[in-house]
């Protein structure tokens, strides 16, 4: 299948830090703004309020982006949309911005929803994308927010999160209010993002983008949001689910086997928030970095500091090979604030003692305690927590009138038939026991921490073939092993072994330690994927997936009519592998967009990289099945 650029990730360079005499302009054309921040207000009032699109009764039409017109221009339909037992549904204004700048028009629009939510109860939120063919650094964006005293409550909680120069999706959260900032040249970005809006701000008139999407490209089908959702598993992945499904309006229900949060894969004791760039521009790259800057967010508003440190990161390059690599993703140009170079004198001045390489150093990365987390973002959703509590099966209910859904038979503490009107499956490895008759591509591979006493910790994390965290009350993990073939759940004195070697190839000073230095551990299984990206978004039926688009077994580029056999109400997040601290909060907000039909914090390039559908789609064309 030939790919086209809606399938590919941001080119490099990666940084689009604009040059001083560049700024210089931007500014100077951004300064003459404050003396039309009252009638551009009015402007916007006028579409935004006195329309309704704040009123609890706005709906959602199906606008292209290619519409955007004008100065400003609305496509509000004057009919609420119903959930199933006749209430409205709470939607999400969205609105577009062709030209970010300052923030100007995202202020403006803030204010006016939150002047609109004392008058409108209660006030559905605001989902706010803007382009940025050129981001401003932070000091001017400061500078140039001096001018709107007026707006200085609001500028104040966008500068804290304003986003570095990096190319692509960066999403800011401010509780109902969401902002995504692309960054990208507007042709590319425009390709990349697929979504309903209902107001278009600024920007010339576009022509329509005409090109065909593959069904399997195309936007799954949401779930009513006042419906009631069962997340399977509750690791990193099911409570991030919960996380950003609750916050968007879903009752959620987490249902888990274990006794606890996150007591299988996510239970470790310290975990490091580890992004292994390639490169070369590719999707895995290009989530992967988008997690951990997602992550790291999202640890600053959720978590206490006693629980996690963004004290930075180290990769060493431990071989000519692993340092040719790192040289190359060097030259893709990232800002030096998100990623350096350091020598070996320079690496161990931050490590704070001897270390067998220099390597790449991330400032913005650390670690977190899994468990602690998971607990906070589960304290703030408003899902229900079912502990030890087993599904038996999953049968989906036909549709009778108006009413689908699927019921759940339990054992447990919660045992009995329970019906939900959608399903996240959530469970790791344990995935593919909920759909005997559609085999999902994961395996588990089984990983073993160690937790080693020492006097003297890295003041950083610090990566080889495996990984060291700075100690907390004396003691440090040191991981993890990677084994495919056994199901072994008990430590191991051998994998003790090869993680007191992966420890000593990096930090040269620990040499003398031995298996009386182990202070226990941990073992997890991790799910992977056949490409290593994680599972995220609504499953499809197989066989008719096979039956439907069996064309592609002879032509690859048969453009197809019919659309994707979605199975109503089932939904995956799952398959992060050993990555699951940066990758699974991300793909939970993507799942939760893609449920409520609101736009994706992603690049499509990106969401149609976690399809979990896409192996089925690929064999065919691969002519494997």
């Amino acid at each position: 299948m030939k790919s086209s650029s809606v399938e590919k990730a941001f080119a490099d360079p990666q940084s689009l830090a604009v040059t001083a005499k560049v700024a210089a302009g931007l500014k100077d054309q951004l300064q003459k703004t404050p003396l039309q921040v009252e009638q551009r207000q009015q402007q916007l009032k006028r579409v935004l309020v006195d329309s309704d699109l704040f009123a609890n009764n706005s709906a959602r039409t199906t606008v292209p982006l290619s519409s955007i017109s004008g100065s400003i221009s609305a496509s509000a339909s004057t009919l609420a949309p119903k959930n199933n037992d006749g209430s409205p549904v709470h939607s999400v204004v969205q609105v577009f911005d062709h030209n970010f700048g300052a923030g100007l028009d995202f202020l403006l629009t803030w204010t006016l929803w939150l002047q609109a939510k004392e008058d409108h109860q209660p006030l559905q939120g605001l989902n706010y994308v803007a382009l940025c063919e050129q981001p401003l650094c932070l000091t001017d964006l400061q500078q140039l927010h001096q001018n709107w005293p007026q707006l200085e409550t609001l500028s104040l909680q966008l500068q804290v999160q304003y986003p570095p120069a990096i190319k692509g999706f960066h999403q800011l959260d401010f509780g109902q209010v969401r902002l995504t900032i692309v960054q990208a040249e507007s042709t590319l970005a425009l390709e990349q993002i697929k979504s309903q809006f209902d107001v278009f701000l600024g920007g010339p008139e576009s022509k329509p983008h005409k090109a065909y999407t593959p069904p399997w490209q195309r936007s799954s089908m949401g779930a009513t949001a006042a419906g009631k959702v069962a997340i399977i598993g509750a690791g990193i992945s099911g409570v991030a689910s919960a996380y950003s499904l609750s916050r968007r309006g879903f009752d959620v229900t987490l249902i888990e086997q274990g006794p606890a949060l996150a007591s299988a894969a996510s239970g470790n004791r310290q975990g490091m928030l580890y992004a292994k760039l390639p490169d070369n521009a590719t999707i895995a790259g290009q989530f992967h970095q988008q997690g951990l800057q997602h992550t790291m967010a999202l640890l600053k508003r959720s978590l206490n500091a006693e629980h996690w440190q963004a004290c930075g990161l180290l990769q060493l390059a431990t071989s000519a090979k692993q340092e040719a690599q790192m040289r190359g993703v060097m030259a893709r140009e990232y800002p030096s604030s998100w990623l350096q170079w350091l020598n070996q004198a320079q690496a161990e001045k931050l490590a704070k003692q001897p270390l067998s390489a220099g390597g790449l150093y991330f400032p913005r990365s650390g670690w977190v305690s899994p468990t602690h987390w998971c607990e906070a973002l589960y304290s703030q959703s408003n899902a229900r927590l079912w502990l030890n509590t087993k599904v038996g099966s999953m049968v989906q209910i036909k549709p009778q009138t108006a009413h689908h859904g699927w019921q759940l038979r339990l054992s447990g503490k919660h045992a009995g038939d329970h019906t939900f009107d959608a399903i996240v499956i959530a469970n790791a490895n344990g995935a593919n026991q909920l759909l005997p008759d559609q085999p999902l591509p994961l395996k588990s591979i089984r990983g073993q921490v160690s937790y080693v006493a020492a006097e003297a910790s890295p003041a950083l994390v610090v990566c080889g073939e495996g990984y060291v965290t700075p100690a907390q009350q004396g003691v440090f993990a040191v991981g993890a092993s990677y084994n495919l073939h056994t199901d072994d759940d008990h430590l191991s004195g051998q994998d003790d072994l090869d993680n007191l070697a992966r420890l000593t190839e990096v930090l040269p000073h620990h040499k003398e330690l031995g298996l009386d230095s182990v202070m226990g551990g941990r073992v997890g299984f991790r799910a992977v994927t056949p490409d290593y990206l994680p599972m995220v978004g609504q499953l499809a039926d197989e066989a008719k997936i096979l039956d439907r688009f069996a064309k592609l077994r002879q032509d690859a580029n048969y453009k197809f009519a019919d659309n994707m056999p979605f199975l109503a109400g089932l939904y995956i997040n799952a398959g992060h592998g050993s990555k699951g601290l940066i990758s699974a909060p991300l793909s939970a907000e993507i799942l939760a967009s893609q449920m409520a039909n609101q736009s994706l914090p992603v690049a499509q390039c990106v969401a149609w990289g976690l399809d979990p559908n896409r192996f089925i789609i690929r064999d065919l064309i691969r002519r494997k099945r």
